[in-house]
């Protein structure tokens, strides 16, 4: 029987999910973002992470001004984003590697966007998401 040479060099492969930045945490809950989070993130730029979900009353204020704020994963708010709101983050892999996004709506499937936009090339699928976060937003 022959052995499996593949064991020799087997490799942990995990997966982390980014989190919104602090800019777009902010602007999801301008917008209403109300769902059960993770982490929290501060003005500070500090993340919490609970053991349980947290809602937005966990979230701190000072003199009634926000200091903290819920912060999803970039999934968690594209999700959001499709089921509250009917837009759609779509991010495509270009020929020349690297990374656009769209914004469509829902049902219709209408390309939608701020139309003075530059067109910019990400490095990451992340780094698009985030920022097709943030224009949706804006869009709100």
């Amino acid at each position: 029987m022959q052995k499996n040479k593949w064991n020799k060099e087997e490799r942990r492969i995990t997966m982390t999910e980014e989190l919104v930045t602090l800019e777009t945490a902010k602007m999801l809950k301008e917008k209403g973002f109300n769902w059960k989070c993770e982490h929290t993130i501060s003005c500070d730029n500090i993340i919490r992470r609970y053991d349980i979900p947290q809602s937005m009353s966990c979230c701190t204020e000072i003199d009634n001004e926000p200091v903290e704020f819920l912060c999803p994963v970039l999934y968690v708010a594209q999700k959001w984003l499709r089921e509250t709101k009917n837009l759609h983050i779509e991010i495509s892999y270009m020929y020349g590697n690297y990374w656009i996004y769209d914004i469509l709506t829902i049902p219709n499937h209408d390309l939608v966007g701020l139309s003075d936009r530059p067109i910019i090339r990400y490095n990451t699928y992340e780094e698009a998401l985030e920022s097709g976060l943030q224009e949706a937003l804006k869009l709100i």
